[in-house]
């Protein structure tokens, strides 16, 4: 019998507020150009590896609140089908125009989860099947930006995974990144369900509230 995944609490508080700001700034300041804070370090159990664990850099994102996760993958798939004809570039820069829209409140998206899309052969995504338990460690450290989404951050989100080959938020996922990177074959989406989180800056282990 597969393992049923606990419930998934709300993301530390703060955490939402903060993704939505950068990918904002992102799509206005950057053309899309991911920055360190959506790119976090996901670890996960390995055995024969040192301590068990390894860890794979990924891109994470938002979804959509379930209340409009439907329609958001609706207005992705449009934009890609009207667009594509013109051009992969011209899909991106539809997509950046649309982002910098959707980017905006923060009570729009989930509030208890990010995802990421992976190669389904990949070793990470074989390691999630086997245990669903994992972290993803958000680390910013720039010297020169000092606002408040660029600001020195270490913070460990421990999340359950649910690797997805189908269904309604692997869809949205999916029809997401063709905006950016096309149709992909023989990809899973990781659906991390957030648990609980730690401030780990400079050695510390502090429980965030969420």
């Amino acid at each position: 019998m597969a393992r049923k995944s606990p419930p998934a609490r709300p993301l530390p508080e703060g955490f939402l507020d903060w993704q939505v700001k950068l990918r904002l700034h992102t799509m206005q300041e950057r053309h899309g150009a991911p920055h360190a804070g959506v790119a976090p370090l996901l670890s996960t159990r390995r055995p024969g590896a040192a301590l068990g664990v390894a860890t794979h850099s990924i891109i994470c994102g938002l979804l959509a609140e379930p209340e409009k996760l439907a329609e958001r993958t609706k207005e992705f798939r449009a934009l890609y089908e009207e667009s594509i004809a013109a051009g992969a570039r011209a899909v991106y820069d539809r997509g950046i125009e649309y982002m910098k829209r959707y980017y905006r409140e923060p009570a729009g998206f989930d509030a208890s989860a990010v995802t990421t899309l992976l190669p389904k052969s990949a070793p990470v995504v074989e390691a999630l099947r086997a245990e669903p338990e994992c972290s993803l460690v958000f680390y910013v450290f720039d010297l020169t930006d000092r606002s408040e989404i660029g600001r020195f951050r270490c913070l460990q989100l421990d999340c359950t995974a649910e690797v997805l080959e189908d269904g309604p938020v692997y869809e949205n996922v999916w029809w997401h990144n063709a905006l950016f990177h096309g149709l992909v074959d023989d990809h899973v989406v990781i659906h991390f369900r957030h648990q609980r989180s730690w401030d780990t800056r400079f050695g510390a282990l502090e429980s965030l509230r969420s």
